[in-house]
């Protein structure tokens, strides 16, 4: 069982070498309990999903990839969540299926890796991700909400991050070392802000 889930859960390799630790999708579901509706783009084995949903009434996820999408829905089942979830196979960038989507809040959640290249070996700008953090960006701001938040590489800087707008940056360290970025893209904010906080299987821990 992967040392990062509290369950032995249904996922590919890449799911789980890309996905979110479980502690830290239960952090991130706590900081966006205030929304009624939820929506993960890039979602592969949905376990950001799974915490959301134990937060927020309606969760759905989107990922090209029908196995994915497939275990997302396992892992919904698993975790007890299939009530107020659902799981859609679909390009997100696809304008006319971001039409039909509705929500208060996004998590976007791109490739990260370099095509053709080690997944350790993370892309460092917007439009290098897959797909296109800055082209995905856009298209959810322009049909489904401004309230926006991206899990982004460790490569990414600040300034880098600030290209998509005003943000508040968590710079995630799992057991000590940095593992990769959430940055709050929410239109209240008035400056971008960066922070370290710092996670362990038991418990969290901020700076």
């Amino acid at each position: 069982m992967d040392p990062k889930y509290s369950k032995d859960i249904y996922g590919d390799k890449d799911a789980y070498y890309m996905g979110c630790p479980e502690i830290v999708s239960i952090h991130l579901a706590e900081r966006l309990s205030e929304f009624e509706s939820a929506i993960e783009l890039c979602c592969g084995a949905g376990m950001i999903c799974v915490q959301l949903a134990k937060k927020i009434d309606e969760v759905t996820g989107v990922d090209i990839r029908e196995r994915r999408v497939n275990n997302a829905r396992k892992n919904a089942k698993l975790y007890r969540v299939s009530e107020n979830t659902k799981f859609l196979i679909g390009d997100a960038t696809d304008e006319e299926l971001l039409k039909k989507l509705s929500a208060e809040v996004v998590v976007l959640e791109p490739d990260w890796s370099s095509v053709g290249s080690k997944k350790d070996d993370h892309v460092s700008n917007i439009k290098s991700t897959q797909p296109r953090s800055d082209r995905l960006f856009k298209l959810t701001k322009r049909y489904i909400t401004e309230n926006i938040i991206f899990r982004a590489p460790k490569t990414f800087s600040k300034e880098t991050l600030r290209e998509l707008g005003t943000c508040e940056i968590e710079n995630v360290h799992w057991n000590d070392e940095l593992k990769f970025k959430i940055a709050y893209y929410f239109p209240e904010l008035e400056e971008t802000t960066e922070k370290d906080i710092h996670f362990d299987p038991k418990g969290l821990l901020e700076e």
